[in-house]
């Protein structure tokens, strides 16, 4: 039998090509990552001229591509990809008229308005020209980053990311590191990287990062400009909530041009650390400093762009690598002589050596068949290796770290083209490939904890990883009259083959150090395989996901001054089919039959609206309406596989589970050794293959009624030119989500009585017998944003550029988790209500500034930004399990008969100020430059509250007012003093 269409994305790719003909392309539709140039053409008398042609070429590459005016004298050109042009309008009769020196940025529509004066007068004219600083007919509010601000402003690590928190409404979420917009889960932000998916389809978050421990995952030096999108997208942009950051590379030129740089951060340019502030009667540790520990930090690269063949082939390479090393001392609670004297294998040095490295490989080669036809191969591969990079923590030895790795391949086909007059084509094709090895130590040391001390190996190391992503996908546009009609398809077939197997080498828990001299062990648990799987085989999950989607789209240009853009998206995800615990399918003895499947979340609907009205050619009256879908991480998914109880499960043996409760010897036949035959060498003590009955497992299970989360976004904005090339705007932002993720227990029931402070309490009986936990997954979690901005804009124009944007804002929601997979947030599970209150997200006030400007002196060059945020939101806890429902860190105390609200305190505002001085100096046909830049050039201390002090209660036993802790809300945090980086680059 002939095998066809072995991979299902061939298929699709197949499909796409038969249905349209020599067009296919993934969301990198026209105007994601191009622009477009309309206007209108009148004669000296104001009348409209038809007929007229009008050039926009690309004084870069050569690119040239023409349209012919309407009856009423009005053009459109789009699919132009960014740069600067030279636009001309031609008719018999008149004289040409030409506008040099038009800057399209990313997704920008310029209006570019022409008056032809009789041929008899002049025969060419020449018009000043450059985009309009307010784009009447943009529909959508948007934020551009600028490859002069890329080059030129002072960014930590030169990762992009950090220059997103230069734009309005975003910040990063505080579980995981990610980008969040608009209030919205940090998850639920998309990336895009050339039109094409740069997200992570199982842990989340941007692809290349490992989670945010990679320096780098796409160099600045490829980066040509980008844009964050926070309102008003269009149907073209889907799998997300949140925004877009939406990215475009660096390409070849007709000019050969390249760039080399180092940049160096000494160690004696670091300041001292602010002291933290500390409780009554609370003093510092013994050897404690603010001198910043030994750390060393190199980044070098260069980058090369030109043409192969002059207006036909050009490439653009480049290589971005960082270094960096940062010696972490040991807590002297940790280095004690006696536990090291006892069990020599848990001895450590005083210090470890962290290091965090990594390095970046760009190409690109575009083809311009001809002034229709364009093709785009690149290439990027991330690399990363840390060691002893699981954790900077002090309080463990240097055993209890890992080595950490990623390597992330990612390779693009595009093409574009048109047909005929009015028939446009974008095809993108997507490859990923991102493998995440976690390393242990090799010294066969199981884990073993005392109360803030770790010894022995990470429990769960080492871990492998491999994800991959298939896209393709195709847009085609379609120009009538004054419409731009799109239609297109999406297709992702992402994959995952992951063995995490948590606690697998066993972990032992003692109650103090007393009890660790002695061997006596509290408790003790190991991850394992059952019925005959071996830890390895038990913790692997491996399964794919398919996503498809469709869009259609109408940008109507009703008037020169009323763009409407109305369109409609479908969105299909589905999951794995490997089988789940079925909670309505259940044996006589109590257990889920394994029957279950992961729900699909299918038609997912997104209608859109975005209207842009023009009362004057300077201002522009903006708003949108509409639904936006974002997708589930797949890691929530992988334990629903491994974590059933049937393939393995987390066996527990508690010291004193005989009813004994002090010095207890553990009873069960296969406890490891306790007392004097306690030993920490040797991993997996337990033999699973002696199991044979498992004694109330824990266990994860799926809400058969789960579903991806959305949002409905509402925005009305207005925007006007206030001086030459400068703006201001104010917008308004509302956006609702609804079927967000999170975690309960469905094992557990209220007792009927009343926790001592004063919530319902639950019952220590279990409804089903047969397990103890079951960690459910479900998607009924809620939140709300509201949001204004004010900003002021000046786009890099005559060498000098600055914005400046101020949000006032509110977060809410009852749940505020980032793909947390394994713990409850909620207070009390079966009661939302009860936990809505300000996200861990909510940022009330956010100002930020920048600027760069090229002075005219000397070669001198000044940049800086500068951010302030009001503090983020943090709980006062009780510290203990009051309401018994087996999570003992989100009770909160009643005080006074008030119950403590979700997140009713709040952390010290953040201000950080960023300098960069720079001097150039011409040598041959490029510019070197000097510079210094400086980071929290205020040295502001930037105090918050680390998780230790956000506990109200002393007295664990008390619920009702409790006696308060000392040290709750003191600020025992501080953050990164000032430091300064110096560099040299050379740029020609």
């Amino acid at each position: 039998m002939v095998r066809v269409c072995k991979l299902r994305w061939l298929c699709a790719l197949a499909a796409l090509l038969v249905l349209f003909g020599l067009a296919g392309a993934a969301h990198a539709q026209t105007d994601v990552t191009t622009s477009r140039i309309s206007g209108t053409v009148e004669d000296s008398s104001k009348s409209p001229l038809p007929g007229v042609t009008v050039e926009a070429v690309n004084t870069e590459t050569g690119l040239r591509q023409a349209e012919v005016t309407d009856a009423n004298g009005f053009y459109r050109i789009l699919n132009l990809p960014t740069g600067m042009y030279k636009v001309s309008a031609s008719l018999d009769g008149f004289a040409t008229a030409t506008a040099e020196k038009v800057r399209l940025l990313i997704g920008s529509t310029p209006t570019v308005n022409f008056t032809l004066q009789s041929a008899r007068i002049s025969e060419t004219i020449t018009v000043t020209s450059e985009a309009p600083t307010v784009e009447v007919t943009n529909t959508q509010i948007s934020t551009t980053i600028q490859s002069e601000q890329l080059k030129n402003l002072p960014t930590p690590g030169t990762d992009f990311r950090q220059l997103v928190l230069l734009t309005p409404e975003t910040r990063f979420d505080s579980e995981r590191g990610n980008i969040s917009i608009s209030g919205q889960r940090g998850i639920n932000t998309n990336v895009t990287v050339d039109g094409v998916d740069y997200n992570n389809a199982f842990f989340g978050g941007n692809t290349g990062s490992a989670e945010g421990r990679a320096p780098l995952s796409l160099s600045e030096e490829s980066i040509k400009e980008f844009s964050v999108i926070t309102n008003g997208a269009s149907a073209e942009f889907g799998r997300t909530g949140g925004g877009v950051v939406n990215v475009i590379t660096k390409n070849g030129t007709n000019s050969l041009h390249g760039s080399g740089f180092y940049y160096n951060q000494p160690q004696s340019l670091i300041s001292d650390f602010a002291k933290p502030h500390l409780a009554p009667g609370q003093s510092l540790p013994a050897g404690f400093t603010t001198k910043p520990a030994d750390q060393k930090k190199d980044q070098f690269g260069a980058s090369l762009g030109g043409s192969l063949v002059r207006d036909k082939l050009f490439y653009f390479f480049s290589y971005d690598n960082q270094k960096q090393d940062i010696t972490v001392p040991i807590s002297s609670t940790v280095l004690d002589p006696a536990v090291f004297a006892k069990y020599p294998a848990l001895a450590s040095p005083n210090s470890f050596a962290q290091t965090r490295n990594g390095n970046v490989s760009f190409g690109r080669l575009d083809y311009q068949m001809n002034d229709a036809n364009r093709f785009t191969v690149r290439g990027n591969i991330a690399k990363y290796t840390g060691e002893n990079g699981t954790s900077s923590s002090p309080s463990q030895t240097a055993s209890h770290n890992g080595i950490e790795g990623m390597t992330a391949k990612t390779w693009v086909g595009q093409y574009s083209g048109q047909f005929g007059a009015n028939v446009l084509n974008d095809l993108n094709i997507n490859y990923v490939k991102e493998e995440t090895p976690r390393a242990d130590k090799g010294l066969n040391l199981t884990e073993v904890q005392i109360p803030g001390v770790s010894y022995g190996e990470v429990s769960f190391l080492p871990i492998v990883s491999s994800n991959d992503r298939k896209e393709v996908g195709d847009t085609v546009s379609y120009l009538l009259d004054k419409h731009v009609l799109k239609g297109g398809v999406d297709y992702n077939d992402t994959g995952i083959d992951q063995v995490f197997k948590g606690n697998w080498r066993g972990v032992y828990v003692f109650n103090s150090k007393d009890d660790l001299l002695a061997g006596r062990w509290a408790q003790f648990r190991q991850f394992g395989g059952l019925n005959g799987l071996t830890a390895d085989q038990a913790g692997r999950a491996k399964f794919r996901q398919k996503e498809s989607a469709f869009f259609l789209q109408d940008q109507w240009d009703v008037r020169p001054n009323l763009t409407v853009t109305a369109g409609v998206r479908w969105e299909n995800l589905d999951n794995p089919n490997a089988p789940v615990l079925n909670q309505n399918d259940v044996n006589a003895n109590g257990s889920f039959k394994l029957n279950g499947k992961i729900p699909d979340s299918n038609n997912n609907i997104s209608p859109r609206l975005s209207v842009s009205w023009a009362p004057d050619e300077k201002t522009a009256v903006r708003g949108s309406i509409g639904r936006y879908w974002s997708r589930t991480p797949a890691i929530l998914f992988a334990q629903l596989l491994t974590a059933n109880g049937i393939r393995a499960t987390q066996y527990i043996i508690n010291a004193n589970q005989t009813g004994c409760t002090t010095n207890c010897a553990p009873t069960d036949p296969l406890s490891p050794g306790w007392g004097s035959a306690f030993n920490p060498v040797g991993v997996q003590p337990i033999d699973f293959s002696r199991i044979t009955n498992i004694a109330k497992p824990g266990v994860f299970a799926i809400d058969p009624n789960f579903d991806n989360p959305y949002t409905d976004r509402v925005t009305i904005g207005a925007e006007r030119e206030v001086f030459a090339r400068t703006s201001l705007a104010l917008d308004v932002t509302y956006a609702e989500s609804k079927q967000l993720e999170r975690l309960t227990d469905i094992n557990r029931v209220y007792s009927g009585g009343t926790a001592p402070n004063g919530l319902p309490a639950y019952s220590s009986t279990t409804p089903n017998p047969y397990y103890a936990r079951i960690t459910t997954l479900k998607s009924d979690a809620r939140s709300k944003y509201y949001g204004l901005t004010a900003t002021l804009n000046r786009r890099f124009s005559d060498h000098f550029s600055y914005y400046a944007a101020v949000t006032y804002s509110k977060d809410k929601d009852n749940d505020s988790n980032e793909r947390n997979f394994s713990g409850i947030q909620p207070e009390d599970f079966n009661n939302l209500d009860l936990n809505y209150g300000y996200s861990n997200r909510d940022q009330r006030w956010k100002a930020v500034v920048n600027s760069v400007w090229e002075t005219p002196w000397w070669g001198l060059g000044l940049s800086g930004s500068l951010r302030y945020a009001t503090g983020s939101p943090y709980t006062g806890l009780a510290g203990r399990d009051l309401n018994n429902d087996g999570n003992s860190g989100t009770d909160r105390p009643t005080v006074n008969g008030v119950h403590f609200d979700r997140n009713s305190f709040r952390q010290p505002d953040f201000y950080e100020l960023d300098l960069r001085l720079s001097k150039g100096f011409k040598i041959w046909e490029g510019n070197l430059q000097l510079f210094a830049e400086c980071y929290n050039c205020s040295n502001a201390a930037n105090r918050f509250v680390t998780s230790a002090n956000q506990t109200y209660g002393a007295n664990p036993s008390l619920g009702v007012n409790p006696t308060v802790n000392p040290r709750f809300g003191v600020e025992d945090g501080v953050g990164t003093p000032r430091t300064i980086q110096l560099g040299i680059r050379y740029d020609f």
